[in-house]
């Protein structure tokens, strides 16, 4: 969430296995925009690609998720594609590997920034400078490192890139 006068907020996804974090800015915290922007990436990887990375999506019970068929069903065949399970309330602990990431976020905007002047193609430069800090969880590899030696259709398909260390600013300015 961002600020309360704000209506844009992010909706983040991550791959467990990797680490990797999908990141999408929203024009509103909304179920319409969650299942529209679910859809676009279901479409961009491809239905057989979604359900390989995300057999499993936990999620908080924000109303905007109340329509887990969305997600877990393909919207050509019918068939069940993946499996939405929902965290108990205020037991972040269940879902700690989006919020460990989502500390990413918030060293660049702190709790209470708006969103509503940022674009989507500068929160894709936020998600690809997140993926690409080494992680000692990680072996001091990136997301992105991981997630391109499983899943290289992923990694090209949503035109994500490799950055060099030295080229990493978690400077808000940058921004």
């Amino acid at each position: 969430m961002g600020s309360q006068e704000s209506n844009k907020c992010l909706l983040t996804l991550i791959i467990v296995k990797t680490n990797f974090m999908i990141i999408r800015l929203l024009d509103s915290k909304t179920m319409f925009c969650v299942d529209g922007e679910i859809s676009k990436i279901k479409e961009k990887l491809g239905i057989k690609l979604f359900s390989k990375i995300f057999r499993i999506v936990l999620t908080d019970n924000g109303t905007e998720f109340f329509n887990p068929k969305n997600i877990e069903i393909d919207t050509l065949s019918g068939k069940k594609t993946c499996n939405v399970f929902y965290c108990k309330p205020y037991s972040s602990w269940q879902k700690s590997c989006i919020e460990k990431n989502h500390e990413y976020i918030r060293k660049l905007f702190p709790k209470g920034t708006s969103f509503d002047c940022f674009s989507q193609e500068q929160i894709h430069k936020l998600e690809n400078i997140i993926n690409n800090i080494p992680r000692q969880s990680l072996d001091n590899k990136t997301p992105f490192e991981l997630t391109n030696d499983l899943y290289p259709d992923f990694i090209s398909k949503l035109n994500y890139s490799k950055i060099d260390p030295d080229d990493i600013s978690l400077n808000p300015k940058d921004f």
